[in-house]
């Protein structure tokens, strides 16, 4: 524990996450508060002498240190303080030029591309933006990667979350750096090709995919290699993605630490020789870390191959450190480098599942490992899939449910069997995908590879069709979360240790996490919560009290309107629905009336309302406004746009507040 506090990249990366968790916007301090704290630590290693204080005050200079590293970096890279971005010309018309730089998967409804935005109506400019092309528009399928456009269309910003408890998939593309959206739905004009090394290699992987594509491998198995090996899940079915989540496997299917753990053990046993020359050990070290990142650009450096690839990178480097090393040395270090280059990696869910459970496995494995020996090398390659398999689990465990909400109770039948065979799995995809590239003409290898595959998939789907095994709506808070990786740190703690001054700090730290626990979960019990949902065409009005859940201006919910109220029922932990018809309720001492049909309200004589407006009443507005005199009027996004604009016309030309749910998101108070 000692060594792990004065590591100096712990203690600078501690000072980084609290940089990204309260971040500062004075460009002032951000650039010169490092150079500042540098002066200072320079001048007190020259002066001072007790080491207590030096030791304290270098730590708290540490953190600062980091945070205004962290602090540089975020402002550094925010694209929108760029006076060329395109942001500048939202919900307009334009004529723009755009590069397609990668493909994301498709949706139902759309095939989707990110894409460089570098010409707006004759004027230069920057940024990336999501495409979107209908499925059954005639441009479909004839766009690829490098593909220079020019078209007539708007830029339009992300849907916000329909509540705040579904998923802001606004945010998430702000964390990509992705502001907007546009829509081909209709010709464009195709004035080029970019030829940068990283389209190349994207039209390299494309070529590699028609190769498989003309094989005589099934489609299961041409679906599994492209998501395995070159990050393209776009052909792996419903029912195989269905089959791996339901197993608790699904991180098989997407190229994670998994994925490269296992070539990276690869690379060592197949490099080792090297080690046995003068210099070796650098030499070995310097191919290993330059397949990985081969391999990285190879699958189209997607974040999660990025994350993998630098954190075994940094192991590998620290076989040439001898001495006492610290054991989670090359997970703090990737880690701290990652935030630096981009912060919005803690905010990514791949992220944090993969560092907990590598974390998990670094901390706990050489514990359990201690006591569970056998004579049989061949058997214990099983039992340490086995217990790794456990302990990678127990450390995602709390960030599957508070994201997922579920949990396979088989999934640690479901990972022993596919962890165990991954290596053939991975190992027989790369020989099948070099005797491809030779010749595409059915040969012994790819009948066996096939055949092996069909039975894989066969178990995964066998462990999936135990639907009983599987636990689902489970709900937990952020606070239960934090309660349960301070659990975790505690038995580690204690169990690396033993001691009676380690036993009272461990259950000192645990009441006061569990007062904290039980104040947050008073404290959201209590407060009741009223919500109109950002739904384009349901009108969903709610109001929870404890675990009870009321919706306004309905006899009845209909399916549609069940499922779009699934995420807050599990959230909440709510028990009851009760649907009401009444078209006034009281929240908080405050009166709200829903507007939705032809009728004479501007007769009602209460004032001071907060009128919500929905589903386009045929009324005439200002009078109803005037004679009202409203506290607030809420715009309901299943209104038409046109029946929007008018109304916030009204209010500004009244002087009358409002809030736009589809401008604003959806709209909720405590």
């Amino acid at each position: 524990m000692k060594l792990l506090i004065s590591y100096i990249p712990f203690q600078v990366l501690l000072g980084v996450l609290l940089g990204i968790l309260f971040p500062i916007s004075n460009k002032y301090i951000i650039c010169f508060l490092p150079i500042v704290i540098l002066i200072i630590m320079f001048l007190l290693h020259r002066c001072l002498m007790h080491k207590v204080v030096a030791h304290q005050i270098f730590f708290f200079l540490l953190l600062l240190f980091g945070a205004s590293i962290s602090w540089f970096s975020q402002e550094f890279q925010n694209d929108l303080r760029n006076k060329n971005h395109y942001t500048k010309f939202l919900n307009k018309q334009v004529l723009t030029k755009v590069t397609l730089v990668k493909r994301l998967t498709n949706t139902k409804v759309y095939e989707r591309f990110y894409a460089d935005v570098s010409l707006v109506n004759n004027t230069v400019t920057s940024g990336k933006v999501l495409v979107e092309i209908p499925l059954k528009s005639a441009v479909k399928s004839k766009l690829e990667i490098g593909d220079v456009l020019l078209c007539n269309t708007n830029f339009k910003s992300i849907n916000l979350p329909l509540s705040p408890y579904d998923f802001d998939y606004k945010t998430y593309l702000a964390r990509k750096h992705v502001y907007a959206k546009i829509k081909i739905n209709h010709k464009v004009d195709k004035i080029g090709e970019s030829n940068s090394w990283f389209i190349q290699l994207q039209k390299l992987r494309n070529s590699v995919n028609s190769i498989l594509e003309k094989s005589s491998l099934s489609f299961n198995t041409i679906g599994l290699i492209k998501a395995m090996l070159l990050g393209d899940k776009n052909d792996v079915t419903e029912e195989v993605k269905t089959s791996f989540t339901n197993s608790g496997v699904v991180h098989i299917i997407a190229i994670s630490g998994m994925h490269v753990g296992v070539l990276y053990l690869m690379l060592l046993y197949t490099f080792g020789f090297l080690k046995r020359f003068k210099h070796g050990d650098y030499i070995y070290v310097v191919i290993v870390v330059m397949c990985l990142w081969s391999f990285a650009i190879f699958s189209g450096l997607s974040s999660s191959v990025i994350r993998s690839v630098t954190m075994f990178s940094f192991l590998a480097l620290t076989k040439l450190k001898t001495g006492n090393r610290l054991v989670l040395e090359s997970v703090i270090s990737s880690m701290l480098l990652l935030l630096v280059v981009d912060a919005n990696y803690l905010f990514d869910v791949g992220f944090q599942l993969s560092y907990a459970a590598v974390i998990s496995i670094v901390v706990f494995y050489p514990l359990f490992s201690k006591w569970i020996k056998v004579k049989y090398k061949f058997l214990q390659y099983f039992i340490d899939v086995l217990v790794v398999s456990i302990i990678a689990q127990l450390g995602v465990l709390p960030l599957s449910l508070y994201y997922f909400h579920q949990i396979p109770l088989q999934f640690l039948f479901a990972n022993f069997f596919a962890v165990s065979l991954l290596f053939i799995v991975l190992y027989g995809g790369i020989f099948v995908l070099i005797k491809l590239f030779f010749s595409t003409n059915k040969s012994f290898l790819e009948n066996v590879y096939d055949v092996f595959i069909t039975y894989y998939l066969e178990v995964i789907y066998y462990f999936s069709s135990f639907s009983k095994w599987i636990i689902k709506d489970i709900s937990i808070s952020k606070a239960q979360v934090l309660f349960y990786y301070v659990f975790l740190f505690c038995a580690w703690y204690l169990v690396s240790d033993y001691s009676y001054k380690r036993i009272k700090r461990i259950l000192f730290l645990i009441i006061i996490c569990q007062l904290f626990f039980l104040f947050d979960g008073f404290k959201n019990k209590e407060t009741p919560e009223l919500l109109i949902y950002n739904q384009y065409n349901q009108d969903l009005i709610t109001v929870r009290n404890q675990k009870k859940l009321m919706v306004f201006g309905k006899d009845s919910l209909s399916p549609k309107e069940m499922d779009l109220l699934k995420e807050n029922q599990i959230k909440n932990k709510l028990k009851y629905f009760d649907c009401v018809a009444d078209e006034s309720f009281q929240f908080k001492n405050e009166n709200f009336l829903i507007i939705n049909k032809k009728q004479s309200y501007h007769l009602l004589k209460q004032k001071k309302l907060i009128l919500i407006m929905a589903n386009n009443p045929k009324i005439n507005f200002e009078r109803l406004v005037t004679a009202l005199k409203p506290k607030q009027v809420i715009i309901a996004s299943s209104n038409y746009k046109n029946n929007q604009f008018k109304w916030k016309s009204t209010c500004k030309k009244l002087q009358v507040p409002f809030y736009c749910v589809s401008e604003l998101g959806a709209y909720k108070k405590y």
